[in-house]
């Protein structure tokens, strides 16, 4: 009784495939009603939030090794330096937010080049705290290529 039942499931499969190559995950599922297809649907709300969960996870490790230039209250903060980025607010101001991923992973080490910043202890951050800032400046860079950060103020020095 099985083996007969086998080639009827076969018969019944390929009748509702369309032929016997075709593969059932080639046919898409039918939306879920007033569900939103995720084809079409905006990521820019899910970048940014991923972004806002790095930047609370970073945080910490911007503020001790960043903001001594990089916040109006730093000690060593001049307006070149906060034109450049400011950390004042979330998220950072300053002509070069555009670029900051690329620019956070570079100074840090991170592209392969001889780390420059924290300007007075450059290399000092590794490790886990190094990860923690990777991870913001993906995140930051994934929206900012989705277009979801508005444009960068004018550069200018």
């Amino acid at each position: 009784m099985i083996k007969h039942f086998i080639p009827l499931l076969a018969a019944l499969t390929v009748a509702a495939c369309g032929s016997a190559s075709a593969s059932p995950a080639a046919t898409p599922l039918p939306a879920t009603p007033g569900a939103p297809d995720r084809a079409t649907a905006d990521p820019k709300p899910d970048l940014l939030a991923a972004e806002t969960a790095a930047w609370a996870t970073a945080r910490p490790v911007l503020e001790q090794a960043c903001a001594t230039c990089h916040t109006n209250a730093g000690k060593k903060a001049t307006k070149k330096k906060l034109d450049h980025f400011n950390f004042d607010s979330y998220p950072p101001s300053g002509h070069h937010t555009s670029t900051i991923g690329f620019t956070i992973r570079d100074v840090l080490g991170l592209s392969g080049k001889k780390p420059t910043m924290p300007f007075d202890k450059p290399g000092s951050v590794h490790g886990d705290d190094l990860a923690k800032i990777k991870a913001w400046a993906d995140a930051w860079e994934a929206a900012e290529k989705a277009g979801a950060h508005p444009p960068a103020g004018e550069h200018h020095h």
